[in-house]
């Protein structure tokens, strides 16, 4: 441990670790978050071409703006940049360890990184990292007495991820106890910003609210599921160690709050509502939502990553709290104990979701899709798609309505919205779901032909119990000469 307690080799191991995951990003084609990863991703690339697209909302203003210039040197380099946030965001809660003075505090390091759900996600283009850096910073600033910016950086979190509005109240009340109003007001800052950065693209200075994409209620599509949904997928978000800790962490950090405290205002107080408080009020909110299928919320375990930095410090206190134990027991055992265990943090961390570092079997197919059109020529014409990946593996401007556009104007027929030799790639999962255009609509249209069906072995259903497949149509013309 004597290696953990010395700074300068810290930020050795960490900058050669940083560097090891850059390599990992160009020998893996990661895939975890399926078309999500793409669809950040044209944002952030395209935007510098087109401006709107750093304040599309559904992409997260904040986020895009940020990627961005990354994102210039192709899906890669966005992935690098979110490979640097989560490093970042590590480092900031080992400051966090280091003035709550947490024993072997460079642990820390171990536990956020090593947290299954976040150390896949930093190899991604997603949200949920960035939302855990801004989340990290804001707390750091707090306990350092800086409110006012520790408000300002609060106020972002919502532009990187809607949800974050969940946390200001907290914030609020820790500025409130704190006797600090002026920095009450500052959580609004953010959306003050981005509005106004954002109007000349929406005419309209409450885009932010008028434009939320969130705001209508897709049960039927989405459904819902079990409210302790996310609790049960412990082993996929935090892994079974750092949950344990995490909860050993929380009742030691309660108890010390009543017995050494006795219930004061103190840092222990603010640690307890602002570190596992977090961690627990951003998983109250999804549980809630996916329980009764409201938000469009489809229970996906990545969004924890946004705050399992928090549950991994308080993993740490909890970790601290039973090497005493075990120390004053037996020293050797302690020692052994706890390298053991951050063994086993490290390999749940890289083997939980390893396959998320290849392509995934809709992903497959899509390719296959692409090598088709690209092999017969057929991207000369207008291509129509519902699976951004489809454009990622042809490699051409989404955003050039001459080349591509993203789903079908008229859903009950197609055929009426396309000009003629038009090719549409329909696939079940966001073809019938997000896309609304059941297979038998494109089947029956005379003016449709069916180029190319390709279907997985085995078989596998997507969401609303659809049997995967991909399927390739050309709208005829008066000089269609059907692809044999």
């Amino acid at each position: 441990m004597k290696l953990l307690e010395n700074k300068r080799s810290i930020y050795i191991i960490i900058v050669l670790a940083f560097i090891s995951g850059v390599v990992i990003i160009f020998l893996t084609q990661n895939s975890y978050g399926g078309a999500d990863n793409f669809s950040h991703y044209k944002f952030a690339h395209w935007g510098w071409q087109y401006p709107e697209l750093l304040f599309n909302h559904w992409g997260k203003p904040l986020f895009t703006i940020l990627m961005s210039p990354f994102a210039q040197f192709g899906i890669v380099g966005a992935r690098v940049y979110n490979l640097f946030v989560g490093f970042s965001t590590a480092l900031i809660v080992w400051k966090l360890a280091i003035y709550f003075n947490f024993k072997n505090n460079a642990i820390s390091l171990i536990l956020v990184l090593f947290t299954p759900i976040y150390f896949i996600l930093m190899f991604t283009t997603l949200t949920e990292v960035t939302f855990s850096f801004f989340l990290a910073l804001s707390v750091l600033l707090f306990f350092k007495n800086k409110l006012i910016f520790s408000a300002i950086v609060a106020s972002l979190l919502p532009l990187v991820r809607t949800e974050g509005i969940v946390l200001l109240p907290l914030f609020t009340i820790a500025y409130g106890l704190k006797r600090q109003f002026i920095a009450i007001p500052m959580l609004t800052a953010g959306f003050w910003i981005i509005s106004l950065l954002g109007l000349p693209y929406y005419d309209d200075f409450w885009w932010l609210i008028t434009k939320m994409p969130y705001s209508g209620n897709a049960k039927d599509i989405y459904g819902s599921g079990s409210l302790f949904s996310f609790i049960n997928n412990t082993r996929g978000i935090l892994g079974y160690p750092i949950g344990v800790l995490s909860v050993i962490g929380l009742l030691t950090s309660l108890i010390h709050w009543a017995k050494q405290d006795e219930y004061s205002f103190s840092d222990t107080f603010y640690f307890l509502l602002l570190i596992p408080g977090s961690y627990i009020a951003f998983l109250s909110a999804h549980s809630f939502v996916w329980w009764q299928g409201m938000g469009n919320s489809l229970g996906l375990i990545r969004v924890m990553a946004s705050v399992t930095p928090m549950a991994a410090l308080t993993a740490l206190a909890g970790l601290l709290w039973l090497t005493t134990w075990l120390k004053s027991k037996n020293n050797l055992a302690s020692i052994i104990f706890t390298t053991c265990l951050l063994g086993w943090i490290v390999i749940l961390g890289i083997n939980t979701h390893i396959g998320g570092f290849k392509k995934s079997r809709p992903e497959k197919l899509i390719a296959q899709a692409a090598h088709y059109l690209k092999d017969n020529n057929l991207i000369k014409h207008k291509i129509h798609y519902f699976d951004p990946y489809l454009i990622s593996e042809l490699g051409i401007d989404p955003f050039d309505k001459t080349l591509s556009a993203e789903g079908i104007a008229n859903r009950k027929q197609p055929s009426l919205s396309l000009s003629d030799s038009s090719i549409i790639v329909w696939d079940a999962h966001l073809g019938t779901n997000q896309g609304k255009i059941p297979l038998s609509v494109l089947i029956s249209s005379e003016d449709l032909v069916l180029l190319k069906e390709f279907n997985p072995i085995p078989p596998f259903k997507v969401l609303g119990g659809y049997d995967y497949a991909v399927c390739i149509f050309q709208k005829r013309s008066n000089n269609f000469d059907i692809l044999k």
